[in-house]
């Protein structure tokens, strides 16, 4: 007999969710599954589908996270709001951690920043495992790390236009491998990687962006939203060229009208949680 037992986790830490976010007013968000574009991400490819019809072939794309549709709600004054929704990433590596597929949870708040955020993720964690997420969690800099580790300056270091290629395979293997099992959060991450974080006030270089760790693992990506829809269009164009894929006019649209108020929000992997709370090695 197949073991059910991940299910049964995954379906407790749904119930969990739900729990967490009702008590505290926020809404729940369904996002569409078929959208005719999508926010343009570097390292990220959607899946798509056609759709054949007596006049002709339309092109729909399967979201790869929730935020399409949460920020379209939030540019419509819905306030505090998360999502329980599936994911779809093309191109990714298969292994233990990756899948195309994938169950995931984004919760925004407004008149928020990142830190706001990653003291909702210890509350989350607190709530669903009280007895094991009782302590503040630790908090790196990735600029720290990488002079502790590689003795690099990360600052001077991503000025290069080519070094950003080596980033990845350096925090990979340098810096993620040698990451406490502590829960703990990482920060200053580079601004020219992460475009839809707003960059930090005081050295734009690095993005009001966090990443949270379980057991050495990455369970959620959070940042402070970034509405500057002049400096994203141009990500998106570059984008397009290399993909080939529509610019999301709508998602645009969205940022801009969100831009009168300061909005931060998390997405957490709800496979990888399972996984980690059922101490598999494999999602």
């Amino acid at each position: 007999m197949k073991n059910i037992q991940p299910y049964l986790i995954k379906e407790e830490i749904i119930k969990a969710i739900r729990s967490f976010f009702y008590e505290q007013d926020f809404h729940e968000v369904i996002p569409d599954m078929l959208n005719e574009a999508l926010p343009l991400e570097p390292n990220l490819s959607p899946f798509s589908t056609t759709w054949k019809t007596s006049t002709g072939e339309k092109t729909f794309y399967l979201p790869m996270s929730p935020e399409r549709g949460i920020k379209k709600m939030l540019a419509q004054g819905i306030g505090n709001c998360f999502s329980i929704s599936k994911s779809f990433r093309n191109l990714e590596r298969l292994g233990s951690l990756h899948n195309p597929e994938f169950l995931m949870l984004e919760w925004y708040r407004e008149d928020a920043v990142y830190t706001d955020i990653m003291a909702d993720v210890e509350k989350f964690f607190a709530y669903l495992k009280p007895n094991v997420f009782n302590k503040k969690w630790s908090v790196f800099s990735l600029k720290e790390l990488f002079k502790k580790y590689l003795n690099i300056n990360l600052e001077k270091a991503i000025s290069d236009p080519t070094w950003a290629q080596n980033y990845d395979q350096l925090f990979v293997n340098e810096i993620e491998s040698k990451l406490p099992e502590e829960p703990l959060f990482l920060i200053d991450f580079p601004a020219r990687l992460s475009p839809l974080c707003k960059p930090q006030k005081n050295n734009p270089i690095f993005a009001e962006r966090f990443e949270c760790y379980i057991k050495g693992i990455e369970i959620g990506n959070g940042n402070t939203e970034n509405t500057d829809v002049k400096s994203l269009r141009k990500v998106f164009e570059n984008q397009q060229a290399l993909k080939k894929l529509p610019i999301d006019e709508e998602f645009l649209t969205s940022l801009k009208i969100m831009g009168k108020k300061s909005y931060a929000g998390v997405g957490i992997g709800i496979d990888r949680l399972a996984m980690v709370f059922n101490n598999e090695t494999s999602i």
